[in-house]
């Protein structure tokens, strides 16, 4: 029994030493190259800090057209926004859109909504950097059904990061993880448990500050690693801070046109 005690302890050292160089880096950066922040409000002007609100959107193109993909929550959200006030703007990242003529399809009971970017320069949406620098293309479609042994990258920005310098500036620091295990894999649901004691800090841009609060993640990519490629098995809708659970939207219910598969 100590051996194997002794073993599963190396392995484990191994495992945090691999995660904390550069293969774990790659993973972390990974998801968020196929992910832009999302935001809404109204527009900042001299005297006044805009009140945003903010999510993140996944970025893939099946082939046919340029899609983002977000929750409905977020989509709902921002129509409760703009009959309030017609004067909101929608931004994902850099690139600001009309967002209800772009819409594709939505559901609420799986909390997705698909958006077509055709015609956008969505050369906007990102910074110059890895962050929304490009739109994921499947090697296949729809992806094999995950397992419960699998392990998950996933990334977005939490809202509890955003910063606004300034009356016209708005930062988005992003949160990823590069193994993230699978807890439960139900038809329409999978589940990630949290194991903050394995995790490790790959880049450690905010030493010593230990994220709970995940508000914002709300459509973001959900990877996982097959054997030569990654796939795009699932969406971020929801997070339980009380039990750290991450709710993830399987992606077989999305067609490659961007349509919804309700039934």
């Amino acid at each position: 029994m100590k051996d194997n005690i002794k073993f599963d302890s190396v392995l484990e050292e191994k495992a945090k030493k691999l995660a904390a160089g550069p293969l774990g880096k790659e993973m972390a950066k990974f998801p968020l190259k196929f992910a832009s922040a999302i935001f809404f409000g109204q527009k900042p002007n001299t005297s006044l800090i805009s009140n945003l609100n903010n999510g993140t959107a996944t970025l893939v193109n099946f082939g046919r057209r340029p899609i983002a993909i977000t929750c409905f929550h977020v989509l709902d959200a921002y129509r409760k926004r703009l009959n309030e006030n017609s004067q909101i703007i929608f931004q994902l990242g850099n690139l600001k859109i009309d967002l209800l003529p772009k819409i594709i399809d939505e559901c609420e009971n799986l909390d997705l909504v698909t958006i077509d970017l055709s015609g956008e320069n969505i050369k906007e949406i990102g910074d110059g950097g890895d962050i929304a620098s490009c739109f994921f293309r499947p090697i296949s479609w729809p992806p094999k059904r995950i397992s419960k042994e699998s392990f998950v990258s996933f990334g977005g920005f939490p809202g509890c990061w955003r910063l606004q310098p300034s009356k016209k500036e708005v930062i988005f620091d992003s949160f990823s993880s590069g193994a993230c295990a699978i807890a439960s894999v139900r038809e329409d649901i999978i589940i990630c448990q949290f194991e903050r004691e394995y995790w490790v800090n790959s880049f450690n841009l905010r030493p010593g500050e230990d994220l709970h609060e995940l508000g914002g993640l709300s459509g973001a990519p959900v990877f996982t690693l097959r054997d030569l490629y990654y796939e795009l098995v699932g969406i971020v809708y929801e997070f339980s801070t009380e039990f750290d659970l991450m709710y993830v939207r399987p992606t077989k219910f999305l067609r490659e046109d961007g349509t919804i598969i309700k039934d």
